[in-house]
């Protein structure tokens, strides 16, 4: 055998065998060996260079799939990477199948002798580690995947045989099929260009159906997109387009789902897939922390509600209860975030609150807004009261592509929703733990009154309408209008109104005068009509809590108070309701419209900045049952050790060690209103690509700040560091008032499949969200 230290001049003259100046060039090349040395070299070249006259076979030799190509007049079976390197080595074996050529394909990096020898044949350490616990192994689900289909596909894995332009062949694997594209994998080693015309059969599928026109290559297709394939790079996804003879593969895909044995299988298959991932998508709706803003220009009009949402929507909200989030959105900060051409920007937002003569006042900064001064003496004075918080808001623009999507699925919103330019996420970073790092430094020189420029105006309110996610009512009990002369009596007032509209524990009012109240004050009603028509009961002086106040403190809603009399009016009004069921007029709810709601969703859904996980409960334990994402993923998934199908992720090193904490204790099944949250400090080192190593550690679990900067600095050198905000909230339903309607459906078309997907969201028992915060830690921690 040749020794290695010749491999490089033998592979200097394989292509310059055939030349005729062949003998000239190898004496040139090996004028410095013996006469010996030149004489193995010279047999080795002649030995690599014969003619090849035996078909390839690599079918159980090698970790991957093997299809037939027809080359040199032989069939051979090769994969993947096999196929890459014969396109990448024949044109320097002179387009000619030699022995050289034939070895290396017997020698590939995924042929399982040569695995064997390199001691790759078995898992590495982090592969065992990332699959012999089942229990932190999350299926993927790509949010928004669905929303790019006009029409329905058939998902079928069959073989495909592309013509491409100069007489190559390729052998592909479709993903999907449908009346007018298809989805091809193909080898990455063939040159594949945008707008490529290539004829496709499909031979194994009209075999299967008796369809001889599939494969007779007059199906034509244009390439329309080109992409990797991240879980092999010797693939690539091709995204094509039918360019007429749309009926040949309307015909076969419609008798394909005809045949007995597909038609359960495959027919309603899509929309399964659909409603699977809808039904993960409303469960993250329902149960994420995030506050998503709509707005038109600079004015926000819409902001999505949920239960574990309210409490930043309930921040902003004075001592009248009146909404104030506008004033965090000025025109001149949405200007600097919302420059012309721009379609993406973030930035971090500090903020807290401040009481002075009865009034609550609002500071909040965007980072840009401060130099840092201003940033330090803004961190040391807010950092210092409960109401600090920080805040991450995404800005991103309504698209023209996003109105056409929406044409179909909500005509009579367009219009409405045209007026829509960007969309916005709320997302509330703060940390009790960490709220001391923000006054580690001395106290800043300059004077308090330098904040006064990050004031909020108290008027105007916001005019944003706060709309529930789910189109479902959100009041606990029926308000019926009526008018009633009424009084109410404060410590320092007398004021006469009316009612507007009422129910047994709640009371809509007019008054005459301003009423010079807050938010939580008590206060006493008196009804004197009604006391003269029954005097039974006492309707004097019944106190109610003060729950919103007008700006102008004219109009007033209350809620009914503790004790013996309120108690008694709230009985009185029960009773009133019950005989005068029928005379009464019932304040209607306004809710949300069903296709309003829908057409949110699908425009926040293509822009999360998180990643969802959900868990389940298997054998009285909690595991990981799947992960949302979008396309392209994010920087978090890097920290995920991805598994062997591809479609799977293991997340043991966020959980491992911390089940308890961070699973069992924050998925109990209780009602909550604010999320669990935890901060986690991550690090990761990869080689060649592949995680080998990763580290993490919780705030608490650092004995100081030192040691937290210390691990961090040692990250950085060594690989990656992310800081990661991970919550959690136990799942009582899953099922939202839209994914049912949606299951409903589909049950009337596969009963079966919708029982399975109702079942499968019925048993998660909780939901979160992985946040990365590394820019906010590395800044107050002065480690960026």
């Amino acid at each position: 055998m040749l020794p290695d230290e010749y491999k490089g001049l033998l592979e200097q003259l394989i292509p310059v065998y055939d030349s005729e100046d062949f003998e000239n060039i190898f004496l040139q090349m090996a004028a410095d060996l013996d006469g010996p040395t030149r004489l193995k070299i010279k047999m080795e070249l002649h030995r690599i260079m014969a003619l090849n006259h035996k078909a390839v076979d690599l079918r159980g030799r090698v970790k991957g799939e093997c299809r037939p190509y027809q080359l040199h007049g032989k069939q051979h079976w090769l994969d993947d990477v096999a196929i890459n390197i014969y396109q990448n080595r024949i044109g320097i074996f002179g387009g000619r199948f030699r022995v050289g050529l034939y070895e290396e394909l017997h020698n590939t990096r995924n042929n399982f002798r040569v695995l064997h020898q390199n001691g790759e044949l078995y898992p590495t350490e982090t592969e065992i580690a990332a699959s012999d616990d089942p229990q932190f192994d999350a299926t993927l689900i790509r949010f928004g995947h669905y929303l790019s289909r006009n029409e329905n596909r058939l998902q079928i894995a069959t073989q495909a045989v592309l013509s491409l332009p100069f007489g190559q062949v390729v052998n592909a694997t479709t993903s999907d099929i449908s009346y007018s594209g298809a989805k091809f994998k193909v080898p990455a080693s063939f040159n594949y260009q945008l707008g490529m015309d290539i004829h496709v059969s499909y031979p194994d599928l009209a075999r299967q159906i008796q369809a001889p026109k599939l494969n007779d290559n007059t199906l034509c297709y244009r390439i329309i997109g080109l992409e990797d394939n991240n879980d092999c790079a010797s693939n690539k996804w091709l995204r094509v387009r039918l360019l007429g003879h749309e009926g040949i593969i309307k015909d076969a895909i419609n008798s394909y789902l005809n045949q007995t044995a597909n038609r359960a299988k495959q027919n309603h298959n899509d929309k399964v897939l659909q409603a699977r991932t809808r039904g993960y998508e409303h469960c993250y709706l329902k149960h994420s922390a995030g506050l998503p803003l709509f707005f038109s220009g600079n004015t926000l009009e819409y902001a999505l509600l949920t239960q574990h949402n309210r409490p930043i929507w309930q921040y902003w909200h004075d001592e009248r209860h009146q909404p104030v989030i506008n004033q965090l959105f000025s025109p001149e900060r949405l200007a600097n975030l919302a420059r012309p051409g721009m379609t993406y920007s973030s930035t971090l937002l500090y903020s807290f609150g401040h009481e002075y003569n009865n009034r609550s006042y609002f500071y909040s900064a965007a980072l840009s807004e401060l130099d840092s001064d201003e940033r330090e003496l803004f961190w040391y004075l807010g950092a210092q009261r409960s109401s600090w918080r920080v805040y991450r808001l995404t800005l991103q623009a309504v698209m023209p592509d996003d109105i056409e999507q929406l044409k179909h699925l909500a005509p009579d919103m367009v219009e409405q929703i045209k007026t829509l330019t960007h969309i916005g996420l709320l997302q509330d970073l703060s940390n009790p733990e960490s709220q001391q790092d923000y006054r580690m430094g001395n106290r800043p020189r300059l004077p308090p009154s330098a904040l006064n420029r990050f004031r909020h105006q108290r008027n105007p309110v916001a005019s944003a309408k706060g709309v529930f996610f789910d189109p479902k009512p959100q009041r606990s009990e029926e308000r019926f209008l009526y008018g009633t002369p009424i009084t109410l009596r404060s410590d320092t007032q007398q004021i006469a109104g009316r009612s507007i509209d009422f129910s047994s524990r709640g009371l809509n009012i007019q008054l005459k005068e301003p009423a010079m109240l807050r938010r939580g004050d008590t206060v006493a009603i008196s009804f004197p009509r009604l006391q003269t028509i029954n005097k039974q009961f006492p309707l004097s002086e019944i106190p109610y809590q003060i729950m919103r106040i007008s700006p102008d403190q004219l109009n007033i809603r209350l809620q009914t108070g503790d004790g013996r009399i309120a108690k008694s009016g709230e009985s009185f009004l029960r009773k009133l309701i019950k005989h005068n069921e029928l005379k009464l007029v019932v304040s209607e709810e306004r809710l949300p419209r069903g296709e309003l709601l829908l057409a949110m969703h699908r425009m926040l859904l293509r822009r999360l900045n998180s990643v969802p996980y959900f868990t389940e409960k298997v054998d009285h334990k909690i595991r990981l049952k799947a992960i949302g994402s979008n396309t392209p993923f994010p920087e978090i998934i890097k920290l995920f050790q991805p598994l062997n199908d591809g479609d799977s992720y293991s997340l043991k090193s966020l959980f491992r060690n911390r089940i308890k904490t961070m699973l069992t204790e924050t998925m109990r099944p209780v009602e909550v209103h604010t999320p669990f949250s935890h901060d986690l400090y991550c690090y990761a080192r990869y080689r060649d690509g592949k995680l080998i190593e990763t580290q993490s550690k919780l705030h608490r679990e650092f004995a100081d700040n030192d040691a937290r900067i210390k691990f961090i600095r040692q990250a950085q050198e060594n690989g990656i560091f992310m800081a990661l905000k991970i919550t959690a909230v136990p799942v009582h339903s899953p099922m939202t008032a839209l994914i049912s309607q949606e299951i409903g459906e589909l049950a009337r078309l596969t009963m079966h499949r919708a029982k399975t997907l109702e079942s499968e969201l019925s048993e998660l028992v909780g939901c979160g969200e992985i946040i990365d915060i590394t820019d906010e830690v590395l800044l107050r921690l002065g480690a960026n």
